[in-house]
């Protein structure tokens, strides 16, 4: 399977956070699963850590996320459109861009936001 992790799923992975659910961490430690991660979410995280809204530096978030062998997810253009046309009153652009990520790359969405529940993607926790 190709997850695609939720911002708080790769912080919360990435620190050992028991918030993270112990399905969620089955699903990225299986080893037979691609696991990504949006640019999108390293934006997040390092916005938070600069305003200290999260304590995780973003040279080790990078180094933690290449030493798990976590894939990068580039935003693309169509990425970008697909968000943009989504018919979904949600309307935070991040998880809208995650949404059709999910979705335009065929990745089972790792998030604890029953908001994404209303989409055509598939979402576990």
């Amino acid at each position: 399977m190709r997850l695609l992790l939720d911002s708080h799923a790769v912080y919360w992975w990435m620190t050992g956070n028991p918030k993270l659910s112990a399905p969620a961490r089955e699903l990225i430690l299986n080893s037979t699963n691609t696991v990504l991660v949006s640019a999108a979410s390293i934006y997040e995280i390092e916005y938070k850590a600069r305003r200290r809204r999260v304590d995780l530096p973003p040279q080790e978030l990078r180094a933690a996320l290449r030493r798990n062998a976590v894939e990068e997810l580039a935003i693309t253009y169509d990425h970008a459109e697909y968000a943009a046309h989504l018919r979904w009153a949600h309307r935070d652009p991040w998880d809208r861009l995650l949404a059709a990520q999910a979705f335009l790359e065929h990745c089972i969405l790792v998030s604890v936001d029953r908001v994404f529940d209303v989409t055509p993607i598939d979402r576990r926790w």
